[in-house]
């Protein structure tokens, strides 16, 4: 994945976000609840999941695992000396 697409992305999605935010707020047509930032606490947890891990899913500087088939990274420790 290109670091730089990626945080492209990362930025246009995140400006699309505060836009709506900003529009569901003055265009709420309950006025008697209006929406408030708590309204929006869980979206903004899942925004960080998908903009962290899942678009950057084995670090900045790592493509994924050495062997595609095994599905996971080795962390494994090295031994003690």
């Amino acid at each position: 994945m290109n670091k730089k697409i990626n945080e492209e992305y990362a930025n246009e999605l995140t400006a699309r976000y505060i836009e709506l935010r900003r529009w569901a707020g003055e265009h709420w047509p309950n006025t008697a609840q209006p929406l408030t930032a708590a309204d929006f606490i869980a979206t903004e947890r899942e925004l960080g999941l998908l903009l962290g891990a899942r678009l950057h899913p084995a670090g900045p500087d790592h493509d994924g695992p050495a062997d595609p088939d095994s599905g996971y990274l080795d962390v494994t420790p090295m031994p003690w000396p």
